[in-house]
């Protein structure tokens, strides 16, 4: 096992998840929708949730999340609101669903991340591999809520 690699894929996903929680945290108090909000909040507790996860297994494996990684996902989180919607001011019902499609790539990447860590770590002692099959399947879950949200809102917005 080369721990190199494996830390800094660890802080890759660290910065990811910094982000993916500061995302899930805005669109739940900005979505137009009222039950999409509440649900999205529901989805933004298990994320911070896997988050800590992630926290556990970075220092099992003997390294520290990184606060520049951590900054920098958040950073991104920034950026990634600047989208071409068709308004400049205010905000387009365009972004009720784009924002649900980013929190779905969020969580497929974070889904991809947990697979590929069972599979990477299999045989190593510090890493739980019922834990990421756990988190595993609880980003399938995410996956489908988030789906289910998603297709609501486009047929809403696109549809209606």
């Amino acid at each position: 096992m080369n721990d190199d690699m494996l830390h800094a894929y660890l802080q890759h996903h660290w910065a990811g998840s910094s982000a993916g929680v500061a995302m899930f945290e805005r669109v739940g108090r900005s979505h137009s929708d009222t039950d999409v909000a509440v649900r999205v909040r529901q989805l933004a507790v298990e994320v911070d949730a896997d988050r800590e996860a992630l926290r556990q297994i970075i220092e099992a494996t003997g390294a520290a999340p990184s606060r520049i990684a951590a900054t920098a996902g958040r950073a991104a989180e920034l950026a990634g609101r600047l989208k071409p919607n068709g308004r400049v001011v205010r905000r387009s019902p365009l972004s009720d669903l784009f924002e649900l499609e980013a929190l779905l790539d969020a969580v497929a990447a974070k889904r991809a991340g947990w697979h590929l860590l069972r599979a990477a770590t299999e045989g190593d002692v510090r890493v739980d591999p019922v834990l990421l099959d756990d988190l595993v399947r609880r980003a399938d879950d995410q996956l489908a809520r988030l789906e289910d949200l998603r297709l609501r809102v486009g047929r809403a917005v696109i549809g209606g």
